[in-house]
């Protein structure tokens, strides 16, 4: 039986590689899905929501001890295993924004970055671009 949650970017693939990379399970509501991860190191709790919004796209929540963070229209998600993190992405005409969330419980939020900027020379950046670019390049070759 086919999850009604699950759409074109959200499946239950998706699902198990987040809970692997989190060494978490989700739990299911009857409109999300929702993770608790916890870096004891660090001392720091995410709490991660994904709420499908439409066949092509959900919407990505996350609560800290101190900010909430939100990325709607979010048409991908990229597991990266080595940097040990999952970015959550939304496309708006030639601008991306990503939500980018770690195993070691920090998570960054670069929004409307010109995809163009993700093709050139990073040295022509300057340091604050840079980093956008830099965090959202693993992404150059879906846009």
């Amino acid at each position: 039986m086919k999850n009604k949650l699950f759409n074109k970017v959200l499946n239950s693939g998706k699902l198990k590689t987040i809970e692997s990379l989190f060494d978490a399970k989700f739990k299911q509501s009857e409109s999300s899905f929702s993770l608790n991860i916890k870096h004891v190191k660090s001392k720091t709790e995410i709490n991660l929501e994904l709420f499908p919004d439409s066949v092509n796209s959900i919407l990505v929540s996350v609560y800290t001890s101190n900010c909430h963070l939100q990325l709607q229209n979010c048409d991908n998600i990229i597991a990266s295993k080595m940097l040990e993190e999952i970015l959550f992405l939304s496309k708006c005409g030639k601008l991306l924004s990503g939500l980018i969330i770690s195993k070691h419980g920090d998570c960054s939020l670069y929004s409307n970055i010109k995809i163009s900027s993700l093709k050139q020379d990073f040295t022509n950046l300057n340091s604050e671009k840079l980093i956008s670019a830099v965090a959202l390049s693993v992404a150059e070759t879906l846009y």
